[in-house]
């Protein structure tokens, strides 16, 4: 609902207002609701008359490059100076997420975090975490509802995105009636939801398609049945010529099984290892991913370690689970 007295979007607004050269970030490897959100705000900013650098560490899946603005973002470039006043990090639930970001912490006169992970550290100037929202989009909403925005075709089309993206049609349990009333609103301001729907959830690329068969057929079930685990090397990207990008929604199809507390994806990237966490409901996975520097929501977590090897992990990771999983019984 429209927060009349919000102090953190007071404070947002101010430091928007004041603000000249902005620079505006999701987190690595960014998602729907990452990047959608920080389109939706660099698009605002611009008609605030406001210099505006989008940046993302990483080229989402081709899945997302429907959104409008896509092509102003910087992916992968940092501007040769750092000369911008104020920061915004979209979904970066610590200063890290949005990757190697630390000069512009020593530069920037104000730092804006707004997140929605239960795991977010207020390492900004200005922070709004809100745990109980569904998604970044839907906080970003309820904002442009509190400045009294008038949120553009274009705009409402990024919301929506990352609300149905990070509810999963509204499918997930972080589903509330406010994500279905900001749904709602975004409709009413123009968003392109049969769009949305055909591009995200009615076309996959034939190589994506190949990639979810071999997850699939290298699924394993440990624990009685009770933990699912799948593990995707670098050679299996090799082999089908398609990279990390491509694993959206792999770690949620074991969930499926009725046995099947948690399941988790492990995937082998250059110079690093990425996990993706789901569970059913009664194990809080964000505690696990904590375990290993990262952190997330209670039934969708993730972790990225630097430097390590697979099996190591996998080993550890392993343990972690069926640890959670036993106190149940």
């Amino acid at each position: 609902m429209r927060q009349k007295n919000n102090p953190a979007f007071k404070a947002i607004a101010k430091a928007l207002k004041k603000g000249r050269k902005f620079f505006v970030a999701g987190h690595q490897n960014p998602d729907g609701d990452s990047l959608g959100s920080t389109l939706a705000v660099c698009s605002f900013l611009r008609r605030m008359g406001k210099d505006v650098y989008p940046f993302s560490s990483d080229r989402p899946g081709e899945d997302l490059f429907f959104m409008p603005g896509i092509d102003t973002v910087n992916f992968s470039v940092l501007p040769d100076e750092f000369d911008f006043d104020t920061m915004i990090l979209l979904e970066c639930s610590d200063k890290n997420r949005g990757g190697n970001l630390e000069p512009l912490f020593n530069t920037v006169k104000t730092v804006i975090n707004i997140d929605h992970h239960i795991t977010g550290e207020n390492y900004g100037t200005v922070n709004y975490i809100n745990a109980q929202a569904s998604s970044t989009a839907e906080i970003i909403t309820e904002f442009f509802e509190y400045v009294k925005a008038d949120i553009t075709p274009e705009e409402a089309t990024c919301l929506y995105t990352g609300l149905v993206t990070d509810t999963g049609r509204f499918l997930h349990s972080n589903t509330g009636a406010e994500s279905l009333r900001v749904g709602a609103v975004l409709l009413a301001h123009g968003a392109d939801i049969q769009k949305v729907n055909t591009v995200i959830y009615n076309t996959k690329p034939y190589k994506e398609l190949k990639l979810l068969g071999r997850a699939l057929e290298k699924l394993n079930l440990l624990h009685g049945g009770t933990f699912a685990e799948i593990t995707l090397t670098s050679r299996d990207f090799e082999l089908l010529g398609v990279d990390p990008r491509h694993t959206q929604g792999i770690v949620s199809q074991p969930i499926m099984i009725p046995s099947v507390e948690v399941s988790v994806l492990l995937r082998e990237e250059p110079g690093r290892i990425a996990v993706n966490l789901r569970s059913k409901g009664r194990i809080d996975v964000s505690k696990i991913a904590v375990l290993f520097g990262g952190g997330g929501h209670a039934r969708a977590a993730g972790f990225k370690v630097e430097g390590a090897k697979l099996e190591e992990i996998k080993t550890r990771l392993t343990a972690s689970v069926i640890k959670e999983i036993s106190k149940l019984q």
